[in-house]
């Protein structure tokens, strides 16, 4: 069933690829598959780099045959165009199936250099919670320094959809005290130290 999947599923996506690109040529929007909540099927890492790598050599196919594209040129084009969007939130789930934080941080390791994007939201490996960083278990900051290897410019997005229901406030706050932001252009003082004062950083 998974060669199926994969099969079938990078067909679709180097399809939406090949034909973006025939459209927007070096405009074209990137094709990111997110990793759905770990149990779901294709979560882990070992699943979408198999997929990336069977969409890119369709496209690559596909691109050379109809559009004239060189095999160089269109291998560039599919990875520039077909990659991965790395939920951590979502993988950090893999905890509730017996995983270990080592194995978490493995599978970032996997799949670090086709991350085109990063979803941020915080869990304790049970439930899909999408807390601000730093209120549950998953390592964040251990995460981001794997991609960055390869991709200093991913583009990271904080998914805390959750947060707003029960709280009525933004996990603006949360967000910058999580990952040690300063207050001002300067070193300090940083909202971890500030967020909860009364006063004006408070305000």
């Amino acid at each position: 069933m998974r060669e199926w999947a994969i099969d079938k599923a990078g067909e679709t996506f180097a399809n939406v690829a090949f034909e973006s690109y025939k459209k927007f040529g070096d405009n074209s929007p990137i094709i990111s598959i997110e990793n759905p909540p770990a149990g779901s099927g294709l979560s882990r890492a070992e699943d979408l780099r198999d997929l990336v790598e069977e969409a890119r050599k369709k496209f690559i196919n596909n691109a050379t045959e109809n559009l004239g594209l060189s095999k160089s040129e269109a291998k560039e084009q599919a990875e520039k165009l077909i990659g991965v969007t790395w939920d951590v939130g979502h993988i950090n789930m893999l905890r509730g199936h017996g995983y270990k934080e080592k194995d978490i941080i493995k599978q970032t390791e996997e799949i670090a250099k086709y991350v085109k994007h990063v979803h941020l939201s915080d869990n304790f490996g049970l439930e899909h919670t999408e807390l601000p960083m730093g209120m549950g278990n998953v390592t964040t900051k251990e995460h981001l320094e794997l991609i960055d290897k390869y991709n200093k410019q991913v583009k990271k997005i904080v998914e805390t959809g959750d947060w707003f229901q029960p709280f009525k406030t933004t996990p603006f706050r949360e967000t910058l005290s999580a990952f040690g932001s300063s207050v001002y252009g300067m070193d300090s003082p940083y909202w971890n130290q500030t967020a909860y004062r009364s006063g004006g950083y408070f305000v």
